[in-house]
């Protein structure tokens, strides 16, 4: 997905509802999942607006996070290796418990300062 600088997705968005385009943000969504075969992708915590225009509706989805289950069995995308060291060290910097600095360690996909910005956020 190509980077888009907020002041300008507001004017284009401005000028879709010139053209007749009714746009909506849809508000508190914890997750779109999107059924495959063989697996399924859970979009969590996702920032999605819906576009209407000539009776047709396209969803746009931001996700903060992506979950990929595969026959039942759960799978962080991507894979990453993380270390016990790491999830130390987060733990005992932010002052939470080993499983809270793992789970926020993948969810940073391995990067510690993510991690570590992820949970002071969330301590706010």
């Amino acid at each position: 997905m190509f980077p888009i600088n907020p002041r300008e997705l507001q004017k284009q968005l401005k000028q879709l509802k010139k053209m007749g385009m009714k746009i909506e943000q849809l508000e508190n969504v914890d997750e779109v999942v999107i059924q495959l075969e063989g697996k399924k992708l859970i979009l969590e915590k996702p920032d999605v607006m819906a576009l209407e225009f000539a009776s047709q509706k396209v969803f746009y989805i931001v996700p903060k996070s992506i979950r990929e289950e595969i026959g039942g069995i759960k799978a962080e995308t991507p894979a990453t290796s993380i270390k016990e060291d790491d999830i130390s060290f987060i733990a005992e910097f932010t002052g939470v418990s080993r499983d809270v600095a793992r789970e926020a360690l993948i969810r940073a996909g391995g990067d510690i300062a993510k991690a570590i910005e992820i949970l002071q956020s969330e301590k706010k």
